[in-house]
């Protein structure tokens, strides 16, 4: 390369372009060249400059080839990490169907990550890429010489093996996988956990399958697997594919449902335990289908969360609520608060706040006429700093906050110490046969012990039987909600349940503790 733009290349174009010179002047003045120039001008040209501008055209190709395969390279190679990326995966699925397999069975495992998002908020982007670089690593030393990996996403991995490996080597080595993936990485003295959920597909050419058809398998496997955290991988079924179709009909059928004005609220009383006196009602989703009939939460809810429309759902469901509480308020039926639930999509938007604030103004009601129930769960999987300052934030607004399931996760004592809430549910699990198991009872007690030292209000749900309320009277609980109370119903209906049940409710006498609780929910 050096040779074609060395001194001898300029000696080369200098002494052509002085001979081209000389003939031109003596063309200028009328002179005729003498034929020995022009013959050495032929000659020069046709030789020295012919071979010279060869060598620059060799050394431009060349150029070119280097360049072309460092840019085609680097199309094909993620920045942070150095391993083949998408695009990579794609040419290599494309190549092998073009050509053939080059073995029987193919092996495609999709690895997702689990709280990258978390590290990113808690101790930012560049600890994020870190573990990102880290986990490659360790995927890195999970492949054989002849196998791929790539990385496809912001935090997913895939990997692909051909080969006749079994089924049980295959789930071996996902175990192997996942648990160094979940091996706690240090970046600059704090230690980073995440998880990993791996999707697992076996195609084999003679039955007709395609690689891209073992792509989309491993998808829904790692669908299925990130369903059910407790399980580090799933393999791909038919029925999977049969499972997610109908799941994404069901989508279809939301979406045309959400613009039908087929979902409505129902509501459920929240009385006082002692009393009977209404302290609330809490807004359910219901869904009327129009093949299926009224449907609970429990049968659309995963459908609505996956297919990105939970959002939506939940804007509705709260500007319907509202809008009944501020019809029996403007009807005379004192209801003094309304319970919503909040998913973690919806504490985890950044307008929640003041969406929030300007839907309740806009129905003529106050922040503390509404709860806001979170489900335990929801604080403990998610630690972002996000939803930590929405739920402040709600708190400084004057909403109330609830903490809904609790005794079912696995940090109760320390959701209490750092939010401000005003109420905590007993699940059901607790309630359930309470006069029939002294154990549970002295569980039960211990909770509402715990919530009134620290002057928190308890509301016990899946209340049924006039025994489970009698307990539950005994051991101080101040809120009650279950169909031993009322059904959930829909708003129309409430004015017929508020006049029979509380205008002739006869009162009983309060406790000490009941006192306090009637003045706080009023």
């Amino acid at each position: 390369m050096s040779g074609a733009f060395s001194r001898e290349t300029e000696k080369v174009f200098s002494c052509f372009e002085s001979m081209t010179k000389n003939i031109c002047n003596d063309l200028a003045t009328n002179v005729t060249p003498k034929p020995e120039e022009l013959g050495e001008l032929v000659r020069f040209v046709s030789e020295e400059l012919f071979d010279t501008i060869n060598a620059i055209l060799r050394t431009a190709r060349l150029v070119a080839e280097i360049g072309g395969n460092t840019m085609e390279q680097f199309a094909l190679t993620d920045e942070l990490t150095g391993l083949p990326n998408r695009r990579a995966v794609h040419d290599l699925l494309q190549r092998n169907e073009a050509s053939g397999w080059p073995q029987e069975k193919a092996t495609i495992m999709h690895v997702d990550l689990h709280k990258i998002k978390q590290v990113n908020d808690t101790l930012g982007h560049t600890a994020g890429d870190a573990v990102l670089r880290h986990v490659a690593n360790v995927l890195e030393s999970h492949v054989q010489p002849d196998e791929f990996l790539g990385r496809v996403g912001g935090d997913e991995f895939v990997l692909i093996a051909f080969g006749e490996y079994s089924e049980e080597w295959t789930a071996r080595r996902a175990e192997q996988i996942a648990a160094g993936v979940s091996a706690p990485f240090v970046y600059q003295s704090k230690e980073c956990k995440i998880g990993a959920s791996i999707g697992i597909a076996i195609g084999t050419r003679s039955d007709g399958d395609t690689l891209s058809r073992c792509m989309s398998n491993a998808d829904l496997a790692l669908k299925s697997a990130k369903s059910d955290m407790d399980r580090a991988y799933c393999f791909f079924t038919p029925n999977l594919r049969t499972h997610f179709e109908e799941i994404e009909e069901l989508q279809d059928q939301i979406r045309q449902g959400l613009e039908l004005g087929q979902f409505e609220p129902y509501f459920q009383p929240q009385v006082e335990a002692r009393s009977g006196k209404v302290v609330g009602m809490e807004s359910l989703a219901r869904w009327h289908h129009p093949a299926r009939g009224l449907l609970t939460p429990f049968q659309f809810l995963d459908a609505a969360q996956n297919g990105g429309l939970l959002q939506d759902l939940d804007r509705h469901l709260m500007e319907q609520s509202l809008a009944a509480m501020r019809t029996w308020l403007a009807n005379g039926i004192q209801i003094p608060q309304i319970s919503i639930n909040l998913t973690a999509a919806r504490l985890l938007d950044v307008g929640l706040v003041q969406e929030m604030t300007n839907s309740v103004e806009n129905a003529g009601l106050h922040p503390s006429n509404v709860g806001l129930e979170i489900l335990e769960s929801v604080m403990i999987e998610n630690d972002s700093q996000q939803m930590i300052r929405n739920i402040q934030n709600l708190t400084d607004a004057g909403f109330k906050v609830e903490l809904d399931d609790f005794g079912t996760g696995h940090a109760s004592i320390s959701n209490l110490k750092n939010f401000a809430v005003d109420r905590i549910k007993i699940d059901r699990s607790f309630v359930k046969d309470l006069h029939l198991y002294s154990e549970l009872a002295k569980i039960t007690s211990a909770i509402i012990g715990l919530a009134h030292s620290l002057r928190i209000d308890v509301l016990a749900e899946g209340v049924e039987s006039p025994e489970e309320r009698l307990v539950l009277n005994a051991l101080g609980c101040d809120h009650i909600q279950g169909f031993g109370v009322s059904r959930p119903m829909p708003g129309p209906d409430i004015p017929a349940w508020f006049k029979d049940t509380q205008q002739l409710r006869r009162q009983l006498p309060p406790t000490g503790r009941q006192g306090r609780s009637s003045t706080a929910s009023s």
